[in-house]
């Protein structure tokens, strides 16, 4: 039987010595000075050699606590009465016909995991496989952050229960917003209410599935409310008449705010561009002599780069912003900080600055001109090109390369010139090709 004071005091020789205390037991002395514990046990007749870890090379302190002790042991350094513990817990695992190797291989893969299996990092996960555009992705992170993380974050997936689910979800429901101020100005985004609830739940409902699909869940509790809350109406944007149109034009001329809000606005009539493309443009996107504005995949609904054919009230607006801004990253600067883009929500409140007769959201200038050139005889496909729209059917979307943009630009300008006539009072909508109706 071996002691610490035999151990100790064993020296090094010029070839390993082994010196057994029992049971399958031994210590192992190198010529290095290493003393390596190694436990001798057989499986169906096989002889194999299992390394529980090494001796202690200095003495262990007598006041050492259980956090050093299990950091210690963790890292194989084991002293006499702990080697012979490992021993024990080998020879039960033998005893099962389970080599102690594989069975710490095991654990070391279920400790990894375990790691890697709080709803924080699963969700982590879920997020990089989405292909939100930055606007949406900025507005999802926000409802995560208030709602998700702080309850069920830290949490290790399996033990995230209905309960938690269902709780969180009735506090996400009661709030309507978050205010939080950053330098000089705050920033205001929905975080609560019924769509919030709905956006939640799904979010849950994939990081649960991508937990299943990764064998670190077995089933979906967010599957239990689909219908436990009310589904907020939808409410279709409804395009607005060309008297509303003119109206709005003529009052954007004269806008009485911001100056670079009321261009964001007339430039989103000009394009047909999505509020958040707008509200992030940057000068070295638009090419004014060419008349185009190419639009970065990153920056796409779709994440997809989308090249836009500007008609010559645009690239006149563009060219007056350049006298603003053409020194900065951005066409439209914050108010408050100027190395960062308008947010689009700036163009929601300038609508409600203009007092309006009628009902107007920024992106309803593109169902209005959806609408409109529609009835002016224009393809479908080159409508919904322009608006970058994705192809509905998957054949013809995987085929279907054409972009039409040469046919937009002509769409585009005959579209810029209508509402230029519009804004002086004309009640007309030109057919393709210069009738009119």
């Amino acid at each position: 039987m071996l002691t610490d004071t035999s151990i100790r005091n064993a020296e090094p020789g010029k070839a390993s010595v082994k010196l057994t205390d029992g049971k399958g037991l031994y210590i192992e002395f190198r010529p290095t000075g290493a003393k390596l514990w190694r436990y001798r046990y057989r499986i169906n007749g096989k002889e194999n050699l299992f390394a529980l870890g090494e001796y202690p090379g200095k003495a262990i302190p007598d006041g050492e606590n259980d956090e050093a002790r299990a950091t210690r042991i963790a890292a194989g350094v084991l002293t006499l009465a702990e080697a012979r513990q490992a021993r024990e817990d080998a020879r039960r695992q033998v005893k099962q016909g389970v080599h102690p190797s594989q069975a710490r291989k095991l654990d070391k893969i279920r400790q990894a995991n375990e790691a890697n299996s709080t709803f924080r990092a699963v969700l982590g996960e879920w997020i990089d496989n989405r292909h939100w555009a930055p606007n949406t992705k900025a507005n999802r992170m926000s409802q995560i952050e208030m709602h998700l993380l702080p309850a069920i974050g830290d949490l290790p997936i399996r033990q995230v229960t209905a309960a938690h689910i269902l709780d969180l979800l009735k506090r996400a429901e009661k709030k309507e917003s978050d205010t939080r101020s950053r330098k000089q100005g705050a920033d205001t985004r929905i975080v609560g209410g019924g769509t919030v609830v709905l956006r939640l739940r799904q979010i849950i409902a994939g990081t649960f599935d991508h937990a299943v699909a990764t064998l670190r869940a077995d089933t979906n509790p967010a599957l239990s409310f689909r219908r436990a809350f009310k589904v907020p109406r939808v409410t279709h944007k409804v395009p607005l008449t060309r008297a509303q149109v003119g109206e709005l034009l003529r009052v954007l001329d004269d806008y009485p705010s911001i100056f670079q809000t009321g261009a964001a606005l007339r430039l989103l009539w000009l394009t047909l561009a999505r509020p958040s493309e707008m509200a992030g443009a940057e000068w070295a996107e638009f090419d004014l002599d060419a008349a185009t504005w190419t639009i970065p995949g990153e920056r796409m609904k779709m994440s997809k780069e989308h090249v836009m054919p500007l008609p010559t009230q645009a690239v006149v607006e563009l060219r007056r912003l350049q006298a603003l801004s053409g020194h900065r990253k951005f066409v439209f600067t914050h108010r408050d900080r100027r190395d960062e883009h308008m947010s689009s929500a700036a163009m929601n409140k300038g609508i409600v600055r203009l007092k309006l007769a009628f009902e107007f959201t920024p992106h309803a200038a593109r169902t209005t001109a959806s609408t409109l050139l529609n009835e002016m005889g224009y393809r479908g496909e080159v409508i919904e090109s322009q608006l970058a729209h994705q192809e509905r059917n998957a054949v013809r979307r995987a085929y279907s390369q054409a972009t039409y943009l040469e046919e937009r630009r002509a769409m585009m300008q005959q579209w810029a010139d209508m509402t230029d006539n519009w804004r002086e009072g004309a009640q007309v909508v030109p057919i393709r090709g210069g009738k009119t109706a």
